[in-house]
This record gives structure tokens, sequence and C-alpha cells, in this order.
């Protein structure tokens, strides 16, 4: 086994509706917010955890790959070649069984863009908040009752720089299969990101994104991301 290559998207994504990406609730006051976005402890600020990014690439993933388990939990596998495990991982027992190497990909957390930042002082100025709150209802089908609940949001047109890293490693085939997953599961898997959108709720219209860039090893891909067919 011999590290060959390391590749490095570089990314910019702009959140076309509002997005969320829950945070736990410490505090819950009467008319106040019981769904918060994730936020830095130290300096408050809006992010998107890497393991938000990641999961969610990695779900829309097992569903094109037809990789779904019967119990609902993440698939993971012994087979030393499942482009689902290679990419994202698989459990210690299975990859020890596996002897497929490391995990490929490493997703970094996502970062407010310095427009952005900007963008978000002067809404906070305006009205005492750097985020949107979307009520939104379910309303029984029988008695017509309804249950409110606020959302927190980060609100669209907001910008986030991400890098995300994959290795490729020769496995006794020179890192073959590993080039031919780095097209056929993570520019796929971002292909799908910006047709699916990202956060909670996205089938509510949540969490719509779009690339501004996306360069790898300094090339830029975007368009290449943009002709990827689903399906």
């Amino acid at each position: 086994m011999r590290l060959i290559a390391i590749k490095e998207i570089k990314g910019r994504m702009k959140l076309l509706t509002g997005t969320r990406i829950g945070a736990q609730a410490e505090l819950i006051e009467i008319g106040g917010n019981d769904n918060p976005v994730v936020r830095n402890p130290l300096t408050s600020e809006l992010y998107i955890p890497g393991s938000s990014l990641k999961g969610k690439m990695r779900a829309l993933m097992e569903l094109m790959e037809g990789k779904i388990n019967s119990d609902g939990k993440v698939h993971s596998c012994k087979d030393k070649v499942c482009p689902i495990c290679r990419v994202f991982g698989r459990n210690a027992n299975d990859n020890g069984e596996a002897k497929s190497g490391p995990t490929r990909i490493s997703v970094k957390d996502a970062y407010l863009t310095k427009s952005s930042k900007e963008e978000l002082e002067r809404l906070k100025d305006r009205t005492g908040l750097d985020t949107e709150w979307k009520s939104e209802n379910n309303i029984n089908r029988i008695t017509s009752e309804a249950t409110p609940r606020n959302l927190e949001r980060i609100p669209a047109g907001i910008e986030f720089d991400f890098t995300i890293t994959y290795k490729v490693i020769d496995m006794e085939d020179k890192g073959k299969l590993d080039e031919e997953l780095f097209e056929k599961i993570v520019l796929k898997g971002l292909k799908a990101l910006s047709l699916e959108g990202i956060g909670g709720g996205t089938s509510r219209g949540n969490g719509q994104i779009e690339f501004v860039s996306l360069l790898v090893n300094g090339e830029d891909r975007k368009m290449d991301v943009e002709a990827i067919t689903i399906g």
C-alpha cells in the first residue's frame, strides 16, 4: 500500500434558499427559538460542519449505488472494492477484513466568505439577528389543529468556502480504482448535492445550493460537475 497523491477540491457554494444545519437548543424560552442553527462556540459565527456535507453526499450515493441497508443504518461491508466504503469509510471491523486501506475522502468544515460575513453583520445591525426565523405549521388532517414551530435558517444568498481532500492509494492497481471512484463517486456526489440540497427540510424547499466555483488541484471542474447526469 502506497499513497500516490492527494487531490484537493476547493469550492464555494451559494445558498439559493434559506438553509438550516441544526444544533441542539440549550435553553428554550417561551416564544423562543427551539430549532437553532449550528454556530462556532467561540465566535458564534455560522458555519456548515464537514460531517453534514459528507453525510449527505454519502446518503445520496448509497441510494444511487443501491447500498441502502435494510435496517436503515449507514452502509458498511467487507467488500474490498465497495465504492461507498472505499470512498467514505467503513466500520473498523469491516475494514480490518477488507484490507482496503484508509477512508479516501475528508470533508472540512465550510466557513463564511468575507463578503457574506459583512452582509450578515449588516443584517444584524438592521434586525438584531444574523439569521431568519421561518414559522411552520403541522396541520392535523382531521381536526385542523395546528402545531406551530419556529425554524432558524441561514438566509439565501450567503456563501461558504469549503475544502475536500481525497487520497489516491496504490492497492496493487497503481491507484486506478481510486482515480475512477473520484469521478464516479466524489464528483457525482457533489452534483447530487447541488440537485438535492443540504441540511434539514430540503423536501420543503430548504437548503438549495449552487456551486459558485469548484477547483480540483487548481483546475476548474465546475462545468464538468454540472454536466454530470444523475440516473
